[in-house]
């Protein structure tokens, strides 16, 4: 892939203070889109069951292939909580985006008061790869 890919940028969250901008890749090519996220102490359960409100939307959507949500284990992570999910490409991305279902449980998740997430995502290529005894 060259380092000429047309990006768009696009924003979700109704006020100014809490919009998450949303990178497309817009290629044919398989794309992960990771999302890092900064949860504070104790509302990574809470997190979690937001989240699989988001998980379950995308997973129905054209192109998606696999989510993995990792915790840190440290509960005082800047990072608490890094999300890949693999698309088959980024134009499968940019569609699902547009789903209602999935942008209204961006926007619940967003706006619960319990909950205070900070959700930093961006689109990524490989850019190498190492396997177990691989000489570099």
């Amino acid at each position: 892939m060259s380092n000429d890919v047309p990006l768009t940028h696009s924003s979700i969250g109704d006020r100014p203070e809490e919009t998450v901008v949303l990178t497309d890749a817009m290629v044919k090519e398989p794309i992960y889109m990771i999302n890092c996220f900064s949860v504070p102490a104790g509302q990574g359960d809470l997190f979690l069951e937001r989240w699989k409100d988001n998980v379950r939307a995308m997973a129905r959507q054209p192109g998606f292939v696999r989510s993995r949500m990792f915790r840190a284990l440290d509960p005082n992570a800047m990072v608490s909580f890094i999300n890949f999910v693999r698309w088959g490409s980024g134009e499968a991305l940019h569609e699902a985006r547009k789903n209602p279902e999935w942008r209204a449980a961006v926007q619940r998740m967003l706006d619960d008061e319990k909950l205070q997430v900070t959700p930093r995502p961006m689109v990524y290529v490989p850019a190498l790869v190492v396997d177990a005894g691989d000489e570099l």
